[in-house]
């Protein structure tokens, strides 16, 4: 468990790395200003060749203001971020704000409703707003995923200033299976990402196809149309019964480590309830659009629906090579958490010893207080000070900055 230290000079800069706040500013430039503006350039020179649409050219011309103001200002916070290190209240503080300030420049850009009534004037009737709720609920993963990145490094970097006392390494031989599924081995930053990637791909993306092609089909009057929408309502209940299951597993299969049985067994549900999922969305193989005076359109594609399912079904062989490969090694490893943007290297021979095997004394003062923290024999150790003349000094309180930490590997 994690002890909470909140430390509000955890905001001082002694704990910044420069380089990578440029580097976090540009990717943030580059997201939330150049290409959105990129986009608002080009649409407004395809309207301005056009006749009309005088009305929907006057608002995309006014989203230029927007993209500028939001842009700028998710720029300046992405330097921020990147500045402090992973499992700072200082990081978490800075992405919370992104993600929020995010999800008002999407509604902003909706113009108060204007934008939808001048498309559906111009063009043809689309829900904005159900648009927009489909990518709120997808947002809100994203600012849960900063509170997953805090826990998981919070408490790497409070042992990294020496602030807790390292855990030993678990012994594998009185670990069983069904001990996989223990909240200490998970990422609940790995976890969230894949669930909001499941979300993303399974649920928002196919609804909000289906909630495209339906505002098109609905301008038709022919009576085929009628039964072309009934069957988009019922793909996009499947596709919620089935994408948000698939969502809820997937959470678990990113949570847990390669190698463990409690990444395989979400992984295999995910596979089955995948091949349903795309069977339904393929509507079973055929496609029959039957219209007035006998003209009629049927199309028969399983074949090539079944080619893809048989592609997807191999997905459950891959999971079942990985927990083979895998597994040796997080058992020799101690079992560590894997955390992300982090690859962990198991030193193969070696065994973790047994909890409370005493470890060789370390030089006094290397503690918190100047206390000694135990250890094991298989221990590494992260550098918090630098000596004098370095060129960076140690930060207050012993917490460590991003590059403190990597000189120390």
């Amino acid at each position: 468990m994690v002890v909470p230290v909140v430390n509000a000079g955890e905001f001082d800069w002694r704990y910044a790395d420069v380089r990578k706040g440029v580097f976090s500013a540009v990717l943030h430039l580059l997201k939330y200003l150049v290409l959105p503006l990129a986009l608002v350039l080009l649409v407004l020179t395809a309207l301005d060749r056009g006749e009309g649409a005088q009305q929907l050219r006057d608002l995309v011309a006014e989203m230029q203001f927007l993209v500028l103001a939001f842009g700028l200002t998710l720029t300046v916070l992405g330097f921020f971020k990147g500045v402090y290190p992973k499992g700072s209240y200082s990081r978490l503080t800075m992405g919370t704000a992104i993600a929020v300030i995010t999800i008002l420049y999407i509604f902003s850009l909706l113009l108060g409703g204007r934008l939808q009534t001048a498309i559906s004037r111009e063009a043809f009737e689309v829900d904005l707003e159900l648009l927009f709720v489909l990518y709120f609920v997808l947002a809100i993963f994203t600012v849960f995923l900063q509170l997953g990145e805090f826990v998981d490094h919070r408490r790497p970097w409070l042992e990294a200033g020496q602030k807790l006392v390292p855990r030993e390494r678990e012994d594998p031989r009185g670990h069983r299976w069904y001990h996989d599924f223990r909240a200490r081995y998970g990422s609940l930053y790995k976890g969230l990402k894949l669930s909001r990637g499941a979300l993303l791909g399974y649920v928002v993306i196919p609804m909000a196809m289906i909630i495209v092609v339906r505002a098109i089909l609905e301008d038709f009057e022919a009576e085929a149309m009628g039964e072309m929408l009934s069957r988009l309502d019922t793909v996009a209940m499947f596709l919620l019964l089935l994408g948000l299951p698939i969502t809820a597993l997937s959470f678990f299969k990113g949570f847990y480590p390669k190698g463990s049985f409690s990444r395989l067994l979400p992984a295999l549900a995910i596979v089955l309830l995948s091949i349903y999922w795309i069977w339904m969305l393929g509507m079973e193989g055929r496609f029959v659009l039957e219209a007035e005076e006998g003209f009629g359109l049927s199309l028969d594609y399983s074949a090539l629906l079944l080619i893809l399912i048989f592609g997807i079904a191999l997905w459950g062989v891959y999971y079942v090579l990985e927990l083979l490969l895998h597994r040796r090694e997080w058992r020799e490893g101690g079992f560590p958490k894997e955390l992300p943007g982090k690859r962990v290297k198991f030193s193969r021979g070696t065994e973790a010893a047994p909890a409370g095997t005493p470890a060789a004394p370390e030089p006094s003062g290397t503690g918190p207080e100047g206390t000694s923290p135990k250890g094991t024999g298989a221990e590494v150790r992260e550098a918090s000070e630098e000596p004098e003349g370095s060129g960076a000094a140690p930060a207050e309180g012993g917490f460590p900055s991003e590059p403190d930490k990597e000189r120390g590997r």
